[in-house]
Protein backbone atom coordinates (compact mmCIF):
# COMPACT_ATOMS: atom_id res chain seq x y z
CA UNK A 1 0.00 0.00 0.00
CA UNK A 2 1.17 3.72 -0.72
CA UNK A 3 1.68 5.69 2.06
CA UNK A 4 2.49 8.78 3.94
CA UNK A 5 2.74 10.72 7.13
CA UNK A 6 0.62 13.36 7.64
CA UNK A 7 -1.79 15.97 9.49
CA UNK A 8 -5.18 15.87 8.75
CA UNK A 9 -7.05 19.37 9.00
CA UNK A 10 -9.23 20.42 11.80
CA UNK A 11 -12.93 20.81 10.37
CA UNK A 12 -12.64 24.63 10.58
CA UNK A 13 -9.23 24.44 8.21
CA UNK A 14 -10.90 22.17 5.90
CA UNK A 15 -14.46 23.78 5.29
CA UNK A 16 -12.04 26.94 4.53
CA UNK A 17 -9.21 24.57 2.40
CA UNK A 18 -12.00 23.22 0.70
CA UNK A 19 -13.47 26.86 -0.14
CA UNK A 20 -10.48 27.62 -0.99
CA UNK A 21 -10.25 24.70 -3.78
CA UNK A 22 -13.27 25.91 -5.34
CA UNK A 23 -12.12 29.43 -5.55
CA UNK A 24 -8.92 28.24 -7.13
CA UNK A 25 -10.31 25.85 -9.58
CA UNK A 26 -12.68 28.93 -10.46
CA UNK A 27 -8.97 30.23 -11.71
CA UNK A 28 -7.81 27.54 -12.82
CA UNK A 29 -10.37 25.17 -14.28
CA UNK A 30 -8.52 23.12 -16.45
CA UNK A 31 -6.41 21.76 -13.35
CA UNK A 32 -7.96 18.85 -10.89
CA UNK A 33 -9.54 19.75 -7.50
CA UNK A 34 -8.43 17.74 -4.81
CA UNK A 35 -11.56 15.75 -2.85
CA UNK A 36 -12.28 17.65 0.53
CA UNK A 37 -11.41 14.32 2.63
CA UNK A 38 -8.10 14.13 1.24
CA UNK A 39 -6.96 17.36 2.28
CA UNK A 40 -3.92 16.63 4.33
CA UNK A 41 -0.30 18.13 5.06
CA UNK A 42 2.40 15.39 4.32
CA UNK A 43 5.42 15.32 6.95
CA UNK A 44 7.30 12.34 5.00
CA UNK A 45 6.26 10.28 2.04
CA UNK A 46 7.03 6.87 2.23
CA UNK A 47 5.65 4.97 -0.50
CA UNK A 48 4.83 0.97 -0.96
CA UNK A 49 4.60 -0.58 2.50
CA UNK A 50 2.88 -3.84 3.32
CA UNK A 51 0.33 -4.70 5.65
CA UNK A 52 2.31 -5.61 9.04
CA UNK A 53 4.88 -2.80 8.20
CA UNK A 54 2.54 -0.44 8.20
CA UNK A 55 0.60 -1.34 10.92
CA UNK A 56 4.12 -1.23 12.84
CA UNK A 57 4.69 2.57 11.18
CA UNK A 58 1.42 3.69 12.30
CA UNK A 59 1.97 2.64 15.86
CA UNK A 60 4.83 4.05 15.80
CA UNK A 61 3.37 7.54 14.49
CA UNK A 62 0.70 7.22 17.00
CA UNK A 63 3.66 7.35 19.81
CA UNK A 64 5.25 10.48 18.13
CA UNK A 65 5.56 13.24 21.06
CA UNK A 66 3.30 16.18 19.65
CA UNK A 67 1.59 19.06 21.76
CA UNK A 68 -1.41 20.71 19.99
CA UNK A 69 -0.17 24.20 17.92
CA UNK A 70 -1.88 26.27 14.91
CA UNK A 71 0.25 26.69 11.85
CA UNK A 72 -1.20 29.66 9.68
CA UNK A 73 -1.61 29.48 6.02
CA UNK A 74 -1.35 32.71 4.51
CA UNK A 75 -1.00 32.22 0.61
CA UNK A 76 -1.54 30.48 -2.49
CA UNK A 77 1.25 29.18 -4.63
CA UNK A 78 2.57 26.75 -7.20
CA UNK A 79 5.41 24.18 -7.74
CA UNK A 80 5.53 24.76 -11.42
CA UNK A 81 7.10 21.11 -12.62
CA UNK A 82 5.35 19.28 -10.36
CA UNK A 83 1.91 21.13 -11.82
CA UNK A 84 0.66 21.36 -8.21
CA UNK A 85 -1.03 24.57 -6.82
CA UNK A 86 -0.99 24.63 -2.80
CA UNK A 87 -1.70 26.74 0.18
CA UNK A 88 0.92 27.32 2.61
CA UNK A 89 2.27 29.61 4.95
CA UNK A 90 5.39 30.70 7.03
CA UNK A 91 8.06 29.07 8.70
CA UNK A 92 6.88 27.12 11.68
CA UNK A 93 9.14 26.02 14.04
CA UNK A 94 6.26 23.52 15.63
CA UNK A 95 5.77 22.00 12.36
CA UNK A 96 8.70 21.58 11.14
CA UNK A 97 10.33 20.08 14.32
CA UNK A 98 7.12 17.28 13.82
CA UNK A 99 8.12 16.71 10.55
CA UNK A 100 11.99 16.10 11.57
CA UNK A 101 9.92 13.61 14.40
CA UNK A 102 8.32 11.75 12.15
CA UNK A 103 11.10 11.26 9.88
CA UNK A 104 13.30 10.48 12.79
CA UNK A 105 10.66 7.87 13.81
CA UNK A 106 10.65 6.17 9.89
CA UNK A 107 14.81 6.25 10.44
CA UNK A 108 14.72 4.10 13.71
CA UNK A 109 12.00 1.82 12.05
CA UNK A 110 14.75 1.85 9.50
CA UNK A 111 11.37 2.59 6.96
CA UNK A 112 12.87 4.12 3.27
CA UNK A 113 11.01 7.47 2.66
CA UNK A 114 11.24 10.47 0.30
CA UNK A 115 14.43 12.70 1.69
CA UNK A 116 13.32 15.64 -0.04
CA UNK A 117 13.76 18.57 2.39
CA UNK A 118 9.93 19.09 4.17
CA UNK A 119 8.04 22.21 2.58
CA UNK A 120 4.78 22.65 4.60
CA UNK A 121 2.10 23.08 2.04
CA UNK A 122 -1.13 21.86 1.02
CA UNK A 123 -1.99 20.78 -2.20
CA UNK A 124 -5.53 22.46 -3.42
CA UNK A 125 -5.28 21.53 -7.37
CA UNK A 126 -3.20 18.94 -9.25
CA UNK A 127 -2.27 18.82 -13.05
CA UNK A 128 -1.91 22.80 -12.68
CA UNK A 129 -1.04 24.10 -16.41
CA UNK A 130 3.14 24.58 -16.20
CA UNK A 131 2.47 28.19 -18.10
CA UNK A 132 -0.09 29.19 -15.51
CA UNK A 133 2.28 28.58 -12.26
CA UNK A 134 2.85 32.51 -11.90
CA UNK A 135 0.03 33.38 -11.90
CA UNK A 136 -1.20 31.18 -8.82
CA UNK A 137 0.62 33.33 -6.21
CA UNK A 138 -2.14 35.39 -4.18
CA UNK A 139 -2.30 36.14 -0.41
CA UNK A 140 -5.10 33.89 1.84
CA UNK A 141 -7.23 36.73 3.09
CA UNK A 142 -7.92 36.48 6.15
CA UNK A 143 -5.34 33.45 7.16
CA UNK A 144 -6.43 30.33 7.68
CA UNK A 145 -5.84 28.80 10.64
CA UNK A 146 -4.91 25.22 11.04
CA UNK A 147 -5.47 23.73 14.81
CA UNK A 148 -2.43 20.81 14.07
CA UNK A 149 -3.13 17.64 16.40
CA UNK A 150 -1.16 14.02 16.43
CA UNK A 151 0.53 13.07 13.11
CA UNK A 152 -1.19 9.86 11.24
CA UNK A 153 0.02 7.03 8.34
CA UNK A 154 -2.22 7.34 5.89
CA UNK A 155 -2.31 5.35 2.85
CA UNK A 156 -3.91 5.55 -0.61
CA UNK A 157 -6.77 3.06 -1.43
CA UNK A 158 -9.25 3.53 -4.29
CA UNK A 159 -13.17 3.30 -3.38
CA UNK A 160 -15.48 3.62 -6.22
CA UNK A 161 -12.91 4.19 -8.51
CA UNK A 162 -11.69 7.44 -6.65
CA UNK A 163 -8.77 7.50 -4.65
CA UNK A 164 -9.03 8.47 -1.09
CA UNK A 165 -6.71 8.87 1.71
CA UNK A 166 -7.52 6.29 4.67
CA UNK A 167 -5.84 6.52 7.85
CA UNK A 168 -3.43 2.41 8.75
CA UNK A 169 -4.53 1.53 12.16
CA UNK A 170 -1.98 0.58 14.35
CA UNK A 171 -2.21 -3.12 15.56
CA UNK A 172 -4.35 -3.66 18.48
CA UNK A 173 -3.00 -5.28 22.01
Amino acid sequence: MRCFVALWPDPAARARLAALTAEQQARFPQARPMRTENLHLTLAFIGELDEPQARAVAQAVAGIDSLPFDWTLDRIGAFARAQVLWAGGPRSEALEALAARARATLDALAIHFDRKPFVAHVTLLRDLPRAQANKAVQPIAPPLLWHAARPVLLRSATEAGRLRYVEVAPPRG
